[in-house]
């Protein structure tokens, strides 16, 4: 008895305050239930009898004017990652280059050249003119080719230079022996034209020929070859058994200069 009078002491303001609050916060949804809020109320008295007075319950429930509804708002921090303003910069095109064609170097080309034959061989000789010593190297060069030597040269010079004094010699008596020479040199002998003043009419050729310095000293030469024992004979008499001059003699004045000669020739080849 003594312990149950405890108990409604203890309850007694709790109840009071749960029947205020019921009137205060009753009402009924539209399927006559009670609000969620009653629960919280009962729940609430429920608690105060096991951790507190009823008077420290029956303030607590009296002092809720409104439902406190449980929110758990979680507040969202802003976005703190600044995005990246900095424009991604754009892979570089490369311009197409033009890739190093280095072709091969090409291979010399060595080019097949015949060596020119050698000009005239310019002789420089005291006592004759450039022309006199452009006819010699041509005699000299013109028996060479055939084969004789030094002997067969000096023979053929000074009997050139006895007959015309080494020069293409025209003549007036046969006109048409101007037509193939340059020098203003001519004798008037007959038909004897040239360097050698030989004779058309003596079976020695054409006038053309023998106004070819080359072919008139190649036409000695030949004459030169058929006289038995040339080689030992003199300078004047080896040309005066070609030439059957009136004036044998008069070779042999001429063989210092001839051997002078070929001294420039060989000296100068």
């Amino acid at each position: 008895m003594h312990f149950r009078k405890i108990i409604e002491g203890v309850t007694g303001p709790v109840r009071s305050a749960a029947a205020a609050l019921s009137q205060r916060l009753s009402f009924n949804d539209a399927a006559g239930e009670h609000h969620r809020f009653r629960r919280i109320a009962t729940v609430g008295l429920a608690a105060a009898v096991f951790t507190g007075t009823g008077a420290t319950a029956a303030w607590a429930i009296s002092n809720t004017d409104e439902p406190v509804e449980e929110t758990a708002a979680v507040e969202q921090a802003p976005a703190t990652t600044e995005e990246a303003t900095t424009e991604e910069a754009a892979p570089a095109t490369e311009e197409p280059t033009e890739e190093a064609t280095t072709e091969p170097a090409p291979e010399p080309v060595v080019e097949e050249t015949t060596e020119e034959p050698a000009g005239p061989v310019d002789i420089d000789v005291e006592g004759i003119d450039d022309e006199q010593e452009a006819n010699a190297v041509t005699i000299i060069e013109t028996g060479k080719d055939m084969g004789f030597d030094e002997n067969g040269w000096a023979v053929a010079l000074a009997t050139a230079m006895q007959e015309a004094k080494l020069y293409n010699a025209a003549s007036n008596d046969v006109p048409e022996s101007w037509d193939y020479t340059d020098s203003d040199v001519h004798y008037e002998d007959h038909d004897s034209v040239g360097i050698f003043q030989q004779r058309t009419s003596m079976g020695w050729g054409s006038v053309e020929e023998l106004m070819d310095v080359s072919t008139s000293a190649s036409k000695f030469y030949g004459t030169l070859e058929d006289v038995d024992g040339w080689e030992d004979m003199s300078i004047a008499s080896a040309a005066q058994a070609v030439q059957v001059s009136a004036f044998p003699d008069y070779y042999a004045q001429w063989e210092d200069l001839a051997w002078s000669i070929i001294d420039a020739y060989e000296s100068a080849s």
